[in-house]
């Protein structure tokens, strides 16, 4: 009797057909994680990049609302009702207004409920009237300041921040408020040129998740944010945290709290966007599997894990200058605060000066060379377990584990070191840092946004120096 055999080209082609997905399988789950961190870190930076832009805008009327509630020469006439203290006070806020371009400019005095603008005073605040529930809200605010923000319909939707400051005598009296109202103009065009670059949707809602500023006009007001992702509210979660991040079916979310206004940015990314490209890679896989055989069952083993380690490296590394990139970063952030009882450590931000102004005098391959010239120095005053990585655009991170003063030797002479390289002329090389040290309860983005605060005043002072927040 005749056995029954199965051929031996059975036999290879199941093995192909099975090694076939488990390649699929193996190549695919990496593919999705990695495409997965790409989109997280791609949403998480996105979101800084704009949180910090939207934060420098509101932080302008804050600050000159509050200098101007300080200003001790207007004391002597805050009591004063009489036409020469009205010609005083509009000369001043004419000034103001002028030197600011804000929309509007204005004092009140709480003796005399004097509305001065501009244009004199035409008007008293009568604190019995429901329209003056501004200046009382403001009046029994918490803090030296408070904010308004209103969407002003008959305008196209503008978007006005209207800034209250009290103003205290010597005594630390109440004696009045002053503040500002202007009009948030690049609020939107923020949003959809980090739509346009990055593909991801940004917007900002209130507490109760209703969206306040959108690309579209039609949007704000009209829509909530638990409507507009199509999510119930248990599942979305922001309100009382000033950072939330979770992925939701395709979407992954990064909501901040803003503080000076008291609502949330939201920045999202879809991770449909890479389903394409993902299949198609599927499909000339599978081509390829076909056609190699038998001789696949070896090579593909080899050729995936050199896929994996490559394309693991690749999403670890900056290929310009050839340094960990920000994921590395925030995982050593990270680790660094896990361990920072046993080793104490300062977190540095640094950002070469003007690099847009040497891409466009000089060329993107000058700018690009000078990037590499910056971190080839920094690497020479670092040491040990010391952590160098390109944070983003022209900006780098240090996570140093010393003291402030020990931190300050070594990033002192390498400040210097740029700025007195001789091999860029016409170029001038110079950049600005940020120092922070780590303090008990710190998250990542605690410590991050103090060495950001540092590095803006960095900035703010001239450049080319070092600041310590």
């Amino acid at each position: 009797m005749k056995k029954n055999t199965i051929p031996i080209n059975t036999i290879n082609i199941l093995v192909i057909i099975s090694i076939m997905a488990v390649v699929t399988i193996l190549t695919g789950n990496v593919i999705d994680e990695l495409t997965l961190r790409d989109i997280q870190n791609v949403t998480k930076l996105v979101e800084t990049n704009i949180y910090s832009e939207l934060t420098r805008e509101i932080v302008e009327p804050i600050n000159t609302s509050m200098v101007m509630a300080k200003n001790t020469l207007l004391l002597d006439i805050m009591d004063k009702d009489n036409e020469e203290t009205e010609v005083i006070m509009a000369k001043y806020l004419t000034a103001i207004q002028r030197l600011t371009g804000y929309d509007s400019v204005f004092l009140v005095s709480h003796s005399t409920l004097s509305y001065y603008h501009p244009g004199g005073t035409d008007a008293k605040v009568d604190l019995d009237s429901d329209s003056s529930f501004w200046y009382t809200n403001a009046m029994e605010a918490q803090g030296g300041y408070s904010a308004i923000v209103n969407n002003e319909q008959l305008d196209n939707w503008a978007l006005y921040m209207y800034v209250d400051a009290k103003i205290y005598d010597d005594e630390d009296n109440y004696i009045g408020m002053t503040g500002v109202g202007t009009k948030l103009t690049h609020l939107q065009k923020i949003l959809g040129k980090y739509m346009d670059d990055h593909q991801v949707d940004a917007y900002i809602i209130d507490g109760q998740g209703d969206i306040q500023v959108h690309q579209k006009n039609e949007m704000i007001l009209n829509t909530n944010v638990f409507d507009y992702e199509m999510v119930k509210e248990g599942d979305l979660s922001f309100s009382h945290q000033t950072y939330f991040q979770t992925q939701i079916g395709n979407r992954y979310l990064v909501i901040e709290h803003i503080p000076s206004l008291d609502w949330y940015l939201v920045v999202t990314k879809e991770t449909s966007d890479f389903t394409p490209a993902l299949q198609t890679y599927r499909m000339e896989l599978y081509i390829v599997l076909g056609l190699a055989v038998l001789a696949m069952m070896i090579a593909s083993t080899i050729a995936i894990n050199r896929y994996k380690i490559q394309i693991v490296y690749l999403s670890n590394m900056d290929h310009l200058t050839n340094l960990p990139n920000r994921k590395i970063f925030e995982d050593k952030l990270g680790e660094s605060i896990k361990r920072a009882s046993d080793k104490y450590f300062c977190l540095a931000l640094f950002d070469l000066d003007d690099l847009k102004k040497i891409n466009d005098s000089y060329g993107h391959d000058v700018g690009d060379k000078a990037l590499k010239v910056v971190c080839q120095i920094a690497k020479e005053f670092i040491d040990g377990e010391d952590l160098l990585t390109r944070v983003g655009g022209d900006e780098f991170g240090l996570v140093i584990y010393d003291d402030i003063e020990g931190v300050l030797n070594k990033v002192n002479p390498m400040l210097k070191a740029i700025s007195d390289y001789p091999d860029m002329m016409p170029v001038k090389l110079s950049v600005s840092m940020g120092i922070t040290p780590f303090v008990d309860g710190d998250t990542n983005k605690d410590i991050y946004k103090r060495a950001d605060k540092a590095l803006y005043e960095s900035k703010e002072k001239g450049k080319n120096q070092v600041c310590i927040f």
